[in-house]
């Protein structure tokens, strides 16, 4: 039998920090199970799924503190349901991305929407980069989205194009794969 817990950190960005991390968990025969990584301006921020036998799990979530002095970094943890365990009933998955220029209010509009149709966000990723050439700054952004099956789809839709096109920011919506 194996149980969960919800990793987080976030710190002072430097090298070896994967490794320290993945070490201490390796060690005590925990597995990472889905994870997210990434310097967000001069700090390094983790999310991570960690999955192993109980007892090591609870010794995880009861004794972090050597892996905050190692790595400098704070640490929050919290037992969570197995990969595959979600609530709710029947949905499918799908993909959206959003560009435009940049503006706020950009991504809660848009998860505003979502929220409306009991949409979860399965995943959201965003970036502000320059354009070539002119350095305007244009904003992406990547969902991963667990629609409902009683949403019609055509609708949402719909509803997302006509709310890209009020925020002058360009939509697709398709089925993940």
């Amino acid at each position: 039998m194996k149980t969960y817990a919800a990793l987080t950190a976030v710190g002072p960005d430097r090298p070896g920090l994967v490794d320290e991390i993945s070490e201490y968990l390796a060690d005590r025969k925990i597995n990472i199970e889905d994870s997210r990584m990434a310097v967000l301006g001069g700090e390094f921020a983790v999310i991570l799924l960690a999955g192993g036998p109980p007892l090591a799990v609870e010794q995880l979530l009861t004794g972090v503190e050597p892996l905050e002095k190692k790595t400098g970094l704070t640490f929050g943890l919290k037992r969570t349901r197995a990969p595959g365990e979600t609530p709710g009933g029947p949905s499918l998955l799908y993909r959206l991305h959003a560009t435009s220029m940049d503006h706020p209010g950009i991504v809660h509009q848009i998860a505003r929407l979502l929220r409306a149709h009991d949409i979860n966000v399965e995943s959201l990723d965003t970036r502000v980069l320059p354009a070539p050439y002119s350095g305007t700054p244009i904003f992406s952004m990547d969902c991963l989205l667990r629609v409902p099956a009683a949403v019609k789809i055509s609708l949402l839709r719909e509803e997302l194009y006509d709310l890209g096109d009020d925020l002058n920011v360009d939509v697709s919506f398709e089925p993940a794969e």
